[in-house]
């Protein structure tokens, strides 16, 4: 009786999902846009994926701004596709609404955010960890 109570909190942890320690999760600077500024992106589980959210906006001098972005879901059900790569949810663009099949590739501490509409695809830059 003492080994299965032992066992089972054990068994318990072994059954999370495999993306709870994905290493995708965090925050993420994202490429400046048009106007210079920029914005810290936290991913991290939700639901059957991972999902991203502007959680710091800046300016082009890097100063921390209250741009219309914040807050914003940009990131929504990704999953890993294996060697690196990330897919199958959707990337929002928080200017436009506009979603588009997400297209992620990691490297190490660089993570390379692009989306496809049909069979057009864009890359959206690289963005660098921050935490």
């Amino acid at each position: 009786m003492k080994l299965a109570s032992l066992l089972f909190p054990l068994a318990l942890i072994a059954a999370q999902p495999a993306f709870a320690a994905d290493p995708l999760a965090g925050i993420w600077q994202t490429s400046p846009g048009r106007d210079g500024g920029f914005g810290h992106v936290q991913i991290k589980p939700c639901g059957a994926g991972l999902c991203g959210t502007v959680v710091r906006t800046f300016d082009a001098s890097g100063k921390a701004v209250q741009a219309s972005d914040l807050g914003a879901a940009i990131l929504d059900q990704v999953q890993p596709t294996g060697g690196g790569g990330y897919g199958e949810g959707r990337i929002i663009n928080p200017e436009s609404g506009r979603s588009y099949t997400a297209r992620l590739t990691l490297r190490g501490d660089q993570l390379d955010v692009g989306g496809c509409i049909l069979m057009i695809c864009r890359n959206a830059g690289t963005w660098q960890r921050v935490e």
